[in-house]
């Protein structure tokens, strides 16, 4: 009786231990699916001037940054119709130029847009004005911060630094930037910023870039020159033909990967931890 009762309570703690095990192995195959991130799909959309468009896709979700100016929204529609995007979820605006804003109209009028993150902006621009006037017709929800936010879509954090004044004599100083977050990998996209925007862009403090959309279109400038030293990108992608001056001087000295969009699409893939790269031509998908 007594070995029968001590082969019991054998049995019962070799229970109680399988049992604590799978808990375990359960609740570490929770936390690890809690912590793992769907991939994520970028595209840098070639323009046929100097002008910026970004697409980023997670978890049905899509993030357009930029539009292009009004010549490049055709192929910005057609990158969008290949990748089977019907809709998009915040469309991103950094500020009012037209090679940044140009293709919005078309795009608003081709898709749903849910929300329009833009910066505010006081100086007469008409066609920042119509834009603006076509939004609130379609019902489109704006948001102009004034402060810092958050916006998550599908896996992807994005940070919304707006400029910390309400006045900047350059239009491009009114630049949003963005800075995106996927796992581990991180994207920055300066918009146009110029002197002023950038040095309240080198007062921030970064994590390790892996991909830095160069201000300004890579154009010379010390400032710029100082951001890059500052977040040292593995990346830069530069609106353009070729960065100049200091900026090009610095993206050497950090060895930066140059990517410049100038007639030329670039797709990109994070899964989290790692950001592949590749050119698109006119057969990939």
């Amino acid at each position: 009786m007594k070995g029968k009762k001590k082969f019991t309570i054998g049995v019962l703690r070799a229970i109680g231990v399988c049992a604590l095990v799978g808990i375990l192995i359960g609740t570490l195959a929770f936390l690890e699916k809690d912590h793992s991130v769907e991939p994520a799909q970028i595209i840098f959309a070639g323009t046929k001037d100097d002008a910026d468009c970004a697409i980023l896709q997670s978890g049905g979700s899509c993030v357009v940054i930029d539009t292009g100016e009004a010549q490049d929204a055709e192929h910005i529609l057609e990158l969008l119709r290949e990748r089977q995007i019907e809709k998009i979820d915040c469309l991103i605006l950094t500020h009012p130029d037209k090679d940044h804003i140009g293709g919005a109209p078309a795009l608003l009028d081709a898709l749903p847009v849910k929300m329009v993150v833009c910066p505010y902006y006081n100086k007469d621009n008409t066609p920042y004005r119509d834009l603006q006037e076509k939004m609130e017709a379609l019902g489109v929800s704006q948001l102009v911060p004034s402060r810092d936010r958050v916006l998550v879509f599908g896996d992807l954090k994005l940070q919304i630094w707006p400029p910390e004044d309400f006045y900047y004599e350059k239009d491009n100083d009114y630049s949003i930037a963005v800075l995106v977050e996927h796992g581990s990998v991180n994207l920055f996209f300066a918009g146009d910023a110029q002197k002023q925007r950038l040095q309240e862009l080198e007062q921030r403090e970064f994590p390790d870039i892996d991909l830095y959309k160069v201000a300004y279109h890579g154009r010379d400038s010390s400032h710029s020159a100082q951001l890059i030293r500052q977040i040292e990108p593995r990346l830069a992608v530069v609106t353009a033909k070729e960065p100049l001056g200091e900026t090009a001087d610095a993206l050497k000295e950090v060895s930066a990967q140059v990517l410049c969009t100038l007639g030329q699409d670039y797709f990109m893939e994070s899964n989290g931890d790692t950001l592949e790269w590749k050119r698109l031509s006119a057969s990939d998908p």
